[in-house]
């Protein structure tokens, strides 16, 4: 599912940002991070290539927004991984991100990873008309729900 792709986790609860990076790392992806602090999360993506990256909104009361909107401006698919943001707010100031509310499980947050790497790799222009943004409210498979 994400094989051979560089994923960055960036998430400041450390047991769940191990577990994510595992995960990842399961399913044939090169993990940058974990991640746990925004600045560090922002030198090394200019530093390396990203694939794709996992991201918790509130990383210890600092925003993960300027990572968000370098890896968009880059034409990087991500999700966000929150309990506390407005997955609507989210998608109105960024309209190509997927959402994953907390609790989610691991492999939940990878679905839908990699379904934005799948949608970003079909078209990787802003204008895709097709292209729809979703997230998901619980842990359980399946398609994620549009927003």
């Amino acid at each position: 599912m994400l094989e051979g792709k560089k994923i960055m986790v960036v998430e400041d609860e450390a047991l769940l940002a191990l577990d994510l990076a595992m995960t990842m790392e399961d399913l044939g992806a090169a993990v940058i991070g974990p991640c746990y602090r925004l600045g560090t999360a922002l030198e090394l993506v200019q530093q390396m290539k990203v694939d794709g990256a996992i991201l918790d909104v509130d990383l210890n009361g600092e925003t993960v927004f300027p990572l968000a909107r370098y890896l968009d401006e880059q034409g990087v698919p991500f999700v966000f991984h929150t309990g506390r943001a407005d997955p609507a707010s989210l998608l109105e100031a960024f309209a190509r991100a997927r959402i994953c509310t907390k609790p989610s499980t691991p492999e939940r947050i990878a679905t839908c990873l990699a379904e934005a790497l799948a949608d970003a790799d079909t078209d990787p222009g802003s204008d895709n008309e097709n292209y729809a943004p979703a997230y998901a409210q619980d842990g359980s498979s399946g398609s994620s729900q549009q927003a």
